[in-house]
């Protein structure tokens, strides 16, 4: 699993927006946002939970994913514990019930002799974690094959540098050095910048820094990027929170090779056509919403679900509506992989223990038949 669009790292969570998850949720929504990133633990210390035990991000946690945000944990680690580091993180992504999981390293990591702690650390998590996993970490990470970088990034599904231009304005040049260099490294993974969206020490970023920088990671063809961090950003830094949240990434899948060489029709690129109804069928599904599923359905449609099949739009909404009613609360629909070829989309998806399978007909850019297998 990759991630799509934008997305944005909490600190402190729980008290953003007041702590109402409702609102959290509308502040995420109105951003645009399809990713969101809550910080679980600083070392071997929980975050976001109160002084009585009580979990604050719980909450939270559920009403993104009940609408259909992404949602992954990450925690900083110092290295000193490796052991509880690792436990900790383990407990309470599952907890959660978190799509994922992110490493965010430092210069504690900087220290002689710390690959070995950092095989220890990533090497437990992994056994336990069956979500991806991800490292934050430098820019321009060393290519020394037995760096604490390298190290972590070698048990890790994706790669999210930190792309701080801090004291500078070359928000553009940095980003495409970074990628550079992150994808020369010995172990590459898929690029995910993390951009920065704070204050330090007198400098802060421009908005036309992050503008810069959002046009150069689309034009490189980077499935999404990050900001850190939304408690600075969102209350005091307007210009800076204007900028990314009016910046239009819709989130897309990732594409096979043989949908981004698929022909055209009416002299429109097929992948661009159903990219764009395949975005919209699975907002759809992640809001339970069957009246919006059903819209991209020509009206005398044919639906083959599991063991039903359903003729026109009035059938199946029906039948959305159904599906919808028996999924567990929070459910969250996942793309696997996707593949078109001039009217045909082809895509597995997953939502909680459901795997599926889909095949859509399209004509005049509506569906007009729908073979679902559900496994």
């Amino acid at each position: 699993m990759t991630l799509q669009g934008k997305g944005f790292l909490f600190r402190t969570c729980p008290i953003c927006e007041g702590g109402e998850p409702g609102a959290i949720l509308a502040a995420v929504q109105a951003a645009g946002l399809n990713n969101v990133f809550v910080k679980i633990a600083d070392g071997v210390m929980e975050i976001g939970v109160s002084a009585a035990g009580v979990d604050l991000t719980a909450p939270v946690v559920q009403a993104l994913q009940h609408a259909g945000i992404t949602v992954w944990g990450w925690q900083y680690v110092y290295g000193d514990n490796p052991s509880e580091e690792a436990t900790l993180a383990i407990t309470r992504t599952q907890a959660l019930g978190l799509e994922g999981y992110v490493v965010s390293t430092g210069t504690e990591y900087e220290r002689p002799g710390m690959s070995n702690t950092a095989r220890q650390f990533i090497t437990t998590v992994r056994a336990a974690l069956k979500v991806p996993v991800a490292l934050s970490s430098f820019v321009s990470p060393t290519t020394i094959p037995d760096s604490p970088g390298l190290t972590f990034l070698a048990s890790c599904d994706l790669h999210m540098p930190q792309v701080y231009w801090e004291q500078a304005h070359d928000a553009s040049e940095q980003l495409i050095e970074s990628r550079h260099q992150c994808n020369a490294l010995p172990n590459a993974r898929p690029y995910i910048p993390t951009c920065a969206a704070y204050s330090t020490a007198g400098w802060s970023p421009t908005a036309q820094d992050i503008t810069d920088f959002l046009d150069t990671a689309q034009t490189l063809g980077l499935p999404a990027v990050n900001f850190f961090d939304w408690d600075t950003c969102q209350t005091s830094l307007p210009l800076l929170w204007k900028a990314i949240t009016s910046f239009p990434w819709p989130a897309q899948p990732q594409w096979s090779q043989a949908a981004r060489s698929a022909p055209t029709i009416a002299g429109t690129p097929t992948s661009r056509l159903s990219d764009a109804l395949l975005f919209r069928f699975l907002a759809a599904l992640n809001k339970r919403n069957a009246a919006q599923a059903t819209a991209l359905y020509d009206p005398s449609a044919t639906q083959v679900w599991a063991d039903q099949i359903r003729r026109g739009v009035v059938s199946i909404q029906a039948g959305f509506t159904a599906f919808f009613t028996s999924l567990p609360s929070g459910t969250v629909f996942s793309l696997s992989t996707a593949q078109a070829h001039d009217d045909l989309q082809t895509f597995a998806w997953k939502a909680g223990p459901l795997s599926g399978e889909t095949i859509l007909t399209l004509k005049d850019g509506k569906i007009i038949l729908d073979y679902t297998f559900i496994f």
